[in-house]
């Protein structure tokens, strides 16, 4: 329908809107609506082509366009400030990307002294580790999380619980799996325990869990039910 219109008048539709999502001053409102084109256009002009706008869009692109431009920067800063903050922060953007033995490096080295107990350290390097598929390893780091009480419904305890079971220990893996399996919480670690139950060709239990899932998700709230989506 929208050919039947001309540019100036969707032009001045646009900027109506746009002002009034924004809550403009009113001066823009008898600008746009007396005149059409000169209005619309500095209006345009004075709310998207500034330098601050211009500026974030640039940082975005960068970030979009040059994947290692996080990195570098982050690299970069590590130079000026070798420190556990900088160190984790270059450790999570190598993880986001996929090189993990460059993350395990930083986290082993931040996990030294008083760090070496950390606990968000041992989450990550628990986590790490398995996504590395180095699951020895990532069994030895959760071992010494499991009395934590933010170990307990953490997603990462998922993944411990898949490498207890990819070095053999089964039983201890679906022990953690059935531990985490509480209605209406722990959702990714749910949904994990129905994959563990199919790949441990137990599909008709891995339907009634998923079944379980879905009459949770029918009961959900608008807002609940969004933040969920992913899952």
């Amino acid at each position: 329908m929208f050919q039947y219109y001309t540019p100036v008048f969707l032009l001045q539709i646009f900027c109506l809107y746009h002002a009034y999502r924004h809550n403009s001053e009113q001066k823009w409102y008898w600008l746009i609506i007396f005149f059409p084109l000169g209005g619309g256009l500095i209006y345009l002009y004075i709310h998207f082509y500034n330098r601050s706008t211009i500026d974030i869009i640039t940082e975005n692109v960068k970030g979009v366009v040059i994947t290692d431009y996080r990195i570098n920067q982050l690299e970069k800063e590590m130079k000026f400030s070798d420190s556990i903050k900088t160190k984790t922060a270059l450790a999570d953007e190598y993880v986001r990307v996929g090189r993990y033995k460059d993350a395990i490096d930083l986290y082993t080295d931040c996990a030294q002294g008083f760090m070496a107990d950390d606990i968000s350290l041992l989450l990550k390097l628990t986590q790490t580790h398995f996504l590395h598929t180095d699951y020895e390893s990532s069994v030895s780091y959760g071992k010494q999380l499991e009395k934590e009480k933010t170990f307990k419904n953490s997603n990462v305890r998922a993944s411990y619980a898949w490498a207890l079971h990819y070095t053999g220990k089964s039983e201890q893996a679906e022990a953690i799996f059935k531990d985490m399996d509480s209605s209406f919480t722990n959702y990714m670690p749910r949904t994990e325990y129905c994959k563990f139950l199919l790949a441990s060709q137990r599909t008709e239990e891995a339907k009634s869990k998923l079944h379980e899932l879905i009459t949770e998700f029918d009961h959900m709230k608008g807002p609940e039910r969004r933040l969920q989506k992913g899952i």
